[in-house]
């Protein structure tokens, strides 16, 4: 007890030492003072000052750990620009040390960069007060630095207390440490030598000349005891991220399954990619036919802040998207700060100056495009983080690849497949010709468009074998309620053409409304389930000198408003 306390005291200061005394010399003046009074106000000093001094001599350390405290949500904040450092030591004893420097999958959940030329202190056992709070600084001169910059371990058997500072650099004041050994940590998963370091181990002891080669030798053994649990981890992590993907790519495949179209899989693909990696922007650019340029297809913008939006044309030549196209590799921009090159054009206005993923969506045929994602923060993104989204752009790639396909295949097939009428490539073009004779021999011509009303209910009740029977109900309706020489065709996947030869549009709105009649009161049987659907119809005459396109659009523009009025509807242009 009297060590203790002889301890205790020997931990003040001059100034509180005094206090102390001066507290006993009131506490034993308020014993021997006959007035209670007095012997009152001489208790409370001496209890004030006795206060005073547990207070200033405990405030210290709740600073200090207020400050750790602090320190601990820094480190939160910096360690979201860096990953975890594991380690192995595969060297043969007598050889000289070698270290690699590979990425950590343990911080890869959370998107974590790598903090290149810093020393981090991962963890640590100390009951100094001096151990330093931050835990990230800039390699320099000292030992830790050193051995991390060769890879060859270090002892020092008399640690001089005058440069201890700046020999050590964890310590905030000088500590009474002797000797002090440093190792350096492999890692590799690989059966290749590894050459960098990629963290230092430390001890340090009072006493001089307490490590010698033997610890060097017991060091080893613990960073290959640490390494096999590391490498555990690693296959295990590596096989629930590839079981995500995994999940990932059937998901895409499903809506695949429910609607093959470019938007549906360039939308997918976004989707999925939000899922694996951290992003603030992701785009999808492809090449547009009908405007025979580069194109922004798809934007997902988490910020709703200023960037670029869809259908917006990229400069294929000035410009990062441009240049992937062209090259076809992907590529990385760790920061946009200082980057010449824009994103996707020269006129660009997006604030965001982190990290950029550019990778391209290539078939073995053709690029088809580019998937871009954007995160606020710099050095987001690292070379496994390409791997990992290259899996699902070969999906996407390997769809829009059947699209195109399909689309060379339809422009030399007629009829359609699943509905019996005409194709749209057909359709088109006997739209062209119709406009042209109507124009010629001043004759009427009417384009009808419908679509059926609550697409994606039925979709999502019926299936798509079941939505197919409708649209083949639709078509055969549609058929069997026109003459010879009209013709239906399927414009897109849930909306029918029909062109009326000879035909003026109040002729035509007519027609559509017994055809709408007709259909709302037909009953449709799938899977022993009885319903029926409707349609919205746009009816557009062609005036003289009306070209095809305009016909085509108008038609579309008058369907848009009668599936606005709530559909079941007939609209006339």
């Amino acid at each position: 007890m009297s060590e203790t306390i002889r301890s205790w005291i020997n931990r003040f200061l001059l100034r509180q030492e005094l206090v102390v005394l001066s507290g006993v010399v009131s506490f034993l003046t308020g014993l021997l003072l006959a007035s209670p009074f007095l012997k009152i106000l001489a208790f409370l000093l001496s209890g004030s000052l006795f206060a005073y001094v547990i207070v200033t001599r405990w405030r210290p350390k709740e600073q200090k750990r207020a400050e750790g405290d602090r320190s601990a949500v820094t480190l939160q904040e910096q360690e979201a620009e860096m990953k975890k450092l594991v380690f192995d030591d595969f060297q043969p004893t007598g050889r000289k040390y070698h270290v690699d420097v590979v990425e950590d999958p343990t911080k890869k959940e959370e998107g974590h960069a790598v903090k290149k030329n810093q020393v981090v202190l991962e963890s640590f056992v100390s009951d100094s007060e001096k151990f330093m709070t931050h835990r990230r600084r800039e390699l320099g001169t000292d030992v830790i630095s050193q051995v991390a910059l060769t890879g060859q371990p270090k002892i020092l058997n008399q640690v001089n207390a005058a440069g201890q500072l700046e020999m050590l650099g964890y310590y905030e004041g000088v500590e009474p440490v002797k000797t002090f050994v440093a190792v350096p940590i492999f890692y590799t998963k690989s059966a290749t030598v590894p050459h960098e370091p990629v963290a230092v181990l430390t001890i340090d002891c009072i006493d001089e000349d307490a490590y010698g080669p033997e610890t060097l030798s017991s060091l080893g053994q613990f960073t290959k005891l640490i390494s096999a649990l590391i490498r555990s981890y690693t296959d295990k992590y590596d096989l629930l991220l590839d079981s995500e993907v995994l999940r990932s790519i059937t998901r895409m495949r499903e809506q695949t399954r429910i609607e093959f179209s470019l938007h549906n899989a360039v939308r997918t693909l976004v989707e999925e990619t939000s899922r694996l990696v951290t992003w603030d922007y992701a785009t999808v650019v492809l090449f547009d036919d009908s405007r025979k340029s580069w194109v922004v297809q798809f934007v997902m913008n988490r910020m709703n802040d200023a960037y670029v939006g869809p259908t917006q044309e990229i400069d294929p030549h000035q410009s990062l998207v441009g240049s992937v196209i062209q090259a076809g590799i992907p590529r990385i921009v760790d920061s946009m700060e200082g980057v010449d090159l824009p994103r996707f054009y020269k006129a660009e206005r997006v604030d965001s100056k982190g990290a950029l993923m550019i990778l391209p969506i290539v078939s073995s045929s053709r690029c088809y495009g580019v998937l871009t994602v954007e995160s606020k923060d710099t050095k987001a993104y690292s070379e496994p983080d390409v791997k990992l989204l290259e899996k699902l752009v070969e999906t996407t790639a390997s769809g829009l690849e059947i699209l195109n396909l399909t689309d060379v295949v339809n422009n030399y097939v007629l009829m359609d497949e699943t509905t019996g009428v005409a194709t749209r490539s057909y359709f088109v073009s006997r739209v062209q010709e119709e406009v042209h004779r109507a124009n010629d021999f001043g004759s009427d011509l009417t384009l009808v468009m419908l679509s059926i009303d609550s697409m994606n209910e039925h979709l999502h009740r019926y299936g798509k074998e079941g939505f197919d029977f409708v649209l083949q109900n639709i078509g055969r309706m549609s058929k069997s309620s026109v003459r010879p020489y009209d013709l239906v065709g399927r414009y897109d996947y849930n909306r029918f053409a029909v062109l009326l030869v000879s035909t003026s549009a109040k002729e035509a709105h007519l027609w559509s409304e017994k055809l709408r009649k007709n259909i709302a009161s037909n009953i449709i049987n799938v899977d022993q389930k009885s319903f029926s659907v409707t349609v919205s119809i746009g009816v557009c005459g062609a005036v003289s000198e009306t070209s095809d396109i305009e016909l085509l659009e108008n038609a579309s523009q008058t369907l848009k408003k009668a599936v606005e009025a709530g559909g079941n509807v007939v609209r006339v242009f």
